[in-house]
């Protein structure tokens, strides 16, 4: 995790390990990541998982999916993939523990950073 001048906090996940979990451990540390990089100011939230093979467990699953709702710290997610079984994961994530924030999947980094950007200017407005 690491954010820069943009106001966008980017993330890199990558294993190539089918059999990989993202569990709760880990999800608390990605939530303790975010309130750190964010400073209690909301911002976009950047997912970078191309080459990224694996899935979640479901404490961990519900853990990012309540707290994401309840910290008010992420104002948008943009995830960027490149294969369709992680395009399919973040779906059924979104869809199963129903998240607040607007989200988009894109296959380009660099539309990833554009939406997050646009939806942050908007949100100023």
């Amino acid at each position: 995790f690491w954010t820069d001048s943009s106001g966008v906090i980017f993330s890199k996940f990558k294993s190539l390990n089918t059999n990989n979990k993202l569990d709760y451990k880990i999800a608390e540390l990605c939530i303790e990541a975010i309130s750190k990089l964010s400073n209690g100011v909301p911002m976009p939230l950047l997912i970078d998982l191309r080459d990224t093979k694996g899935t979640f467990s479901i404490p961990a699953a519900q853990l990012l999916a309540n707290s994401f709702n309840n910290l008010s710290l992420i104002i948008s997610e943009a995830y960027v993939i490149n294969s369709l079984s992680i395009n399919l994961l973040i779906r059924s994530y979104k869809r199963l523990y129903k998240t607040n924030i607007s989200y988009a999947v894109f296959d380009d980094i660099s539309m990833a950073e554009k939406y997050c950007l646009e939806f942050k200017n908007n949100m100023s407005k």
